[in-house]
């Protein structure tokens, strides 16, 4: 007998992501995240087996940290958003992935300066 949440999980984690990001400190901040969320989520809509497990597992740790990251009210004093990226896991992208988080780095400091995204 299988769980009907298991099939609905993706969807409650995006749900949840798109929730905690109202709670992000700028307007800016939170339309970023969305969009990224979003496009991500719609891109992986088809994958099967360790790659979609892979990818509900990062999805699911970035949702973890930045709930223990936010108060009721937003941003929890006297602390940053996210976390470093480790260098094991840099270094294991292959260079399809490398070039995304690049792009994502791009357009980071593209809302960081004030500039629109594209």
């Amino acid at each position: 007998m299988s769980n009907p949440n298991v099939s609905r999980f993706p969807l409650i984690l995006y749900k949840r992501i798109l929730r905690l990001h109202y709670g992000l400190p700028t307007k800016e901040m939170r339309i970023m995240g969305d969009s990224y969320a979003k496009d991500e989520f719609r891109r992986h809509k088809d994958a099967t087996g360790e790659h979609a497990l892979h990818f509900l597992k990062e999805w699911t740790d970035y949702c973890m940290t930045l709930s223990k990251q936010l108060s009721l009210k937003g941003i929890a004093k006297n602390r940053e958003i996210g976390r470093d990226l480790d260098t094991l896991a840099i270094e294991s992208l292959d260079e399809q992935k490398l070039l995304q988080l690049y792009e994502l780095k791009v357009e980071a400091d593209k809302w960081k300066k004030g500039d629109k995204i594209e």
